[in-house]
C-alpha cells in the first residue's frame, strides 16, 4: 500500500507542471479573438485563401473550456433565392465544443458544426500565443473546405479587448 501511495504521489508530482501549464494556457486563451487571416496549403498544390483575402471570424474561448469558432467570407450578401442560400453556406464555417490543452496542442471535441461534417469529431490544432496574437495550425488532414484534398490550414487571430 505504501508503494502504491508513493507511486501515485510521484506520478502526481511528475504530471503537475504539465497540468498547470495547460490550465495557464487555457486561461490565457479565454476571451474573444478576431480572425485576421486564414490560409490553406493544399498538399502538393497551391496556397489558398478559402474565404478571400479579408475573411471575417471570431473565436471565443471560455474559462471553463468551451470554444466557438465562426468564419465567413468577407464579401457575403443576403440571399434572394435557394441557390444563393446554398452559396452562403459554402462561405461559412462554424463549430463549437469542449477543448483540452496538452503542451502546444488543443483538441476540440466538436458538439455542433455548420454542416455536420465535424460533429462528434476531434479537431486538433497547434497553437502559438504571443501577447494578443494567436496562431492556429492544423495537422495535415482531409479538408472540409476542399473535399478529398489533404491540407494544412493556418489561422491568425488578434485578441479583442
Amino acid at each position: 500500500m505504501v508503494r502504491l501511495l508513493a507511486l501515485a504521489f510521484a506520478a502526481y508530482c511528475y504530471l503537475q507542471p504539465a497540468l498547470l501549464l495547460a490550465d495557464d494556457a487555457a486561461g490565457q486563451l479565454a476571451g474573444s479573438w478576431k480572425l485576421t487571416a486564414w490560409t490553406i496549403q493544399i498538399i502538393g498544390g497551391e496556397l489558398t485563401e478559402p474565404m478571400g483575402h479579408d475573411p471575417k471570424g471570431r473565436a471565443v474561448f471560455t474559462p471553463d473550456g468551451h470554444v466557438a469558432f465562426i468564419i465567413a467570407a468577407a464579401n457575403r450578401k443576403p440571399a434572394a433565392n435557394d441557390a444563393e442560400s446554398a452559396a452562403l453556406l459554402k462561405s461559412l464555417l462554424a463549430y463549437t465544443g469542449k477543448f483540452t490543452i496538452e503542451s502546444d496542442r488543443f483538441t476540440t471535441k466538436v458538439d455542433i458544426s455548420w454542416n455536420e461534417l465535424l460533429t462528434g469529431q476531434d479537431q486538433v490544432r497547434f497553437f502559438k500565443l504571443e501577447g494578443d496574437k494567436l496562431s492556429l495550425r492544423t495537422a495535415e488532414q482531409i479538408s472540409a473546405v476542399y473535399p478529398g484534398k489533404k491540407v494544412v490550414g493556418t489561422l491568425e487571430w488578434e485578441r479583442e479587448r
